[in-house]
């Protein structure tokens, strides 16, 4: 049951994830709806409770957010080793040229405030986001496929506990 789900319901529900820019509500929302679905499949009613943890670990699954997150990195860091002549990496360089806001009122959630906002979960780390100096930073860490990978598994821990702590 649990591979038709991934094969039929996730691989549908997270297609082209990697370049979804969700907001915290947004992630909540996804993860909410990946337990009720879990919980569909292992048969588990309303009176009957079980722990989000205990409900992954039985099923063998994570949370929907850090799958999206793992799938954003990685598909960042193929799009960093490619030329820069790419749109995606134009888009990129381009997002950092302008200056000041372009809208009134709350900033936009955009996928460099994503990743800015996963770089700054990593405890004792000054890697961050925010300009196209810190872009160069990270695309010298991408052309080193093994370092980027120790970055997103980084990342990764570090949404993950801080997901416990909630």
């Amino acid at each position: 049951m649990f591979k038709l789900y991934k094969a039929l319901v996730k691989s549908v529900l997270t297609y082209n994830c990697g370049t979804w820019a969700p907001t915290q509500s947004q992630e909540e929302r996804l993860n909410a709806f990946h337990r009720k679905q879990l919980k569909k499949v292992l048969n588990i009613k309303y009176p009957v409770k079980i722990t989000n943890s205990s409900l992954y670990n039985k099923c063998n699954e994570r949370p929907l957010s850090i799958f999206i997150l793992e799938s954003r990195w990685r598909l960042f860091g193929h799009i960093l080793r490619r030329d820069s002549q790419i749109l995606a990496n134009q888009a990129m360089s381009g997002y950092f040229v302008t200056e000041g806001s372009k809208f009134k009122g709350r900033p936009l959630t955009t996928l460099p405030v994503v990743l800015n906002r996963d770089l700054s979960r990593i405890i004792n780390s000054n890697l961050q986001l925010k300009s196209s100096h810190d872009l160069e930073h990270l695309r010298s860490i991408a052309q080193q496929r093994d370092e980027w990978t120790k970055l997103t598994a980084r990342i990764r821990e570090a949404a993950e506990a801080s997901q416990s702590e909630h």
